[in-house]
């Protein structure tokens, strides 16, 4: 028997209110009606993700496809489901299939280059969409999955380079704007009034998807100010160890805190989370009219995203505008361009009064004399004898994203190694588990100078402890330029291991001066490559004040400003309060 198109856009209503009981009661008494019915599949497919429950995801999609078999939308949709299963090794076995049944149609390419891309393998990604483009395909998507691929293998120019091929065509085109500025951080010698224009006209093309609004978001009122913290990565995540001594610090009668995840998969870190902030809500499903109703219901004065342009960004849900008043902090190093971003949570290192404020779209407030406080892990391994005085050698490392490793800072690590004779490299970052991408960047070391048996690459670990004893293995972190490392440098000075950093113009490059600043390292902190080079190369050459350096610099960290949560919590509360009250939201 046929399924009524009125019942299901009934209950595909009641899904996008979040009324997910109502929901599962009423398809599954349609799929006993008519279990044949791929439409009946498809609603199942989308409350079982939106509930987490991703492994019935993958069976209510496999029922789909095998109903729709020359379907892509229904075949890409099974994919998406494997990998949120953490299947990702038969969802990319299934995405080359589509591809090899169909390698000229554009949309099996897409599908087939994204399932590489998202399972850790940007190499492979990159030479797919090669092929095809040379083969005669065309199409903005496609391009711009190259680019994304380019950026994370740290071939930051060349992604650059496509995503603005793309806006020639494509103006108004927002994942390419917002790519884009994403991956200006990383460029050398990026403009930086180009840098703010592009952040800029994504604000401007956001702006047009404005909706009316039915009711006026809250605006502030008396203490306690209740504030929201919507994020992707509330969870084992580089963002927890800064969200963490906001929750657990905060004055809860002068700030109320809300974290609102848009992550699928809660973990132990979540837990922690959720017992110490004052309420946690999970944003499904995930669209903006639910944030919207979260922030009604939880009466929240200031929303605060926490991702940026960066991955699963949550830009798109505060446009238009959720809380009277809207904020950005800690996940991206630059403005948003939002319109409806009210302030941003800075220093004065990271953003200088007056030099920095005209590449803002946002108000910038200022917490000195750090804008973070880092909470380190409880499962970090106590801090190991200088690994120098065992190999007889110094090795440097750096286990920042690959993205971060561009050709320009390659040629001043090889120039680097040849200054202190016998030193070596050590390079640990995800991507590395990607054979196609280690090769490339051992490729591209040996071309800036550095041999091959001076070099080791690694990849990633099973859990955090073991991610931390690869510090057992490094005398000396380089940081990298332009876009400096944050929780890596925290980690680092955590493990005892200094970290050797280069300021420059933008914040995503003097957020290592803040840190290092804040714990009293400012002699480890150049002003331009060749001081970088030479108090790196002082550095090497004095392994008995490392050695000391090393077991004294844990302890010197915990009781520095960078991890004293209490007395952060506080400047925190003042100023997003501050913020708050000195905000005149835009109407809305």
């Amino acid at each position: 028997m046929p399924v009524s198109p009125f019942k299901l856009e009934e209950l595909a209503r009641l899904l996008d209110q979040g009324k997910f009981a109502q929901v599962e009661a009423g398809l599954h008494k349609l799929g006993r009606i008519s279990p044949g019915d791929p439409n009946v599949a498809a609603l199942l497919t989308d409350l079982f993700a939106q509930t987490a429950r991703f492994e019935q995801a993958v069976f209510a999609a496999e029922r789909r496809a095998a109903l729709l078999p020359h379907d892509l939308g229904a075949q890409s949709t099974l994919i998406e489901m494997l990998f949120a299963a953490q299947r990702p090794d038969e969802a990319i076995k299934r995405a080359r299939a589509l591809f090899q049944g169909a390698p000229k149609n554009a949309g099996a390419v897409l599908t087939y280059a994204s399932a590489l891309l998202n399972g850790g393998r940007p190499c492979e990604c990159a030479a797919v969409i090669g092929e095809a483009l040379a083969a005669g395909l065309k199409g903005d998507d496609l391009r711009g999955v190259r680019a994304s691929a380019n950026l994370a293998m740290g071939r930051t120019r060349e992604a650059s380079v496509e995503l603005r091929e793309i806006l020639l065509t494509s103006p108004g085109h927002r994942s390419a704007l917002s790519l884009l500025a994403t991956v200006l951080n990383y460029v050398v010698d990026a403009d930086p009034e180009d840098h703010y224009r592009v952040h800029v006209e994504y604000g401007k093309e956001m702006a047009k998807l404005q909706t009316p609004a039915r009711e006026a978001p809250a605006r502030p009122g008396n203490l306690p100010l209740t504030v929201g913290m919507l994020s992707a990565d509330l969870r084992e995540h580089s963002v927890s160890r800064f969200v963490e001594p906001i929750v657990r610090n905060v004055d809860r009668g002068r700030i109320r805190t809300v974290l609102v995840s848009m992550g699928a998969r809660p973990d132990a870190t979540s837990q922690r989370l959720a017992s110490l902030a004052d309420s946690w809500r999970d944003l499904r499903p995930m669209s903006w009219q639910r944030l919207r109703e979260i922030c009604i219901e939880e009466k929240i004065d200031v929303m605060i995203e926490l991702g940026g342009h960066m991955t699963n960004t949550p830009l798109p849900f505060m446009i238009p505008r959720v809380a009277g008043v809207q904020g950005t902090a800690i996940g991206y190093p630059n403005t948003t361009g939002l319109p409806t971003i009210d302030f941003r949570l800075v220093d004065s290192i990271t953003d200088p009064p007056g030099v920095a404020d005209p590449f803002a779209t946002e108000k910038l407030v200022r917490i000195d004399p750090c804008f973070l406080c880092f909470q380190p892990p409880e499962s970090a391994p106590d801090v190991s004898p200088l690994p120098a005085l065992k190999n007889g050698h110094i090795t440097f490392g750096s286990f920042n994203a690959f993205s971060k490793l561009n050709d320009e800072l390659l040629a001043d690590w090889a120039e680097l190694l040849r200054r202190v004779p016998g030193s070596k490299l050590c390079i640990k970052g995800l991507a590395a588990d990607d054979p196609g991408t280690k090769r490339d960047l051992e490729t591209r070391a040996a071309q800036a100078g550095i041999a091959p048996e001076r070099l080791t690459v690694l990849g990633k670990e099973a859990t955090t402890r073991s991610h931390l004893e690869r510090y057992f293995q490094v005398d000396i972190a380089l940081d990298t330029f332009p876009y400096h490392g944050t929780t890596t440098t925290c980690e680092a000075l955590w493990m005892g291991v200094p970290v050797v950093t280069r300021s420059g113009t933008t914040h995503a490059s003097r957020v290592g001066t803040s840190l290092l600043s804040a714990v009293g390292l400012t002699h480890m902190i150049a002003t331009d490559r060749n001081s970088y080079l030479a108090i790196a190369e002082s550095l090497a050459k004095d392994p008995a004040a490392l050695a000391t350096l090393r077991a004294t610099l844990r302890d010197r960290v915990g009781k520095s400003p960078l991890c004293d949560g209490p007395g952060y919590a506080r400047r925190w509360e003042k100023a997003v309060i501050e913020a708050a009250n000195a905000t005149v939201p835009a109407p809305v």
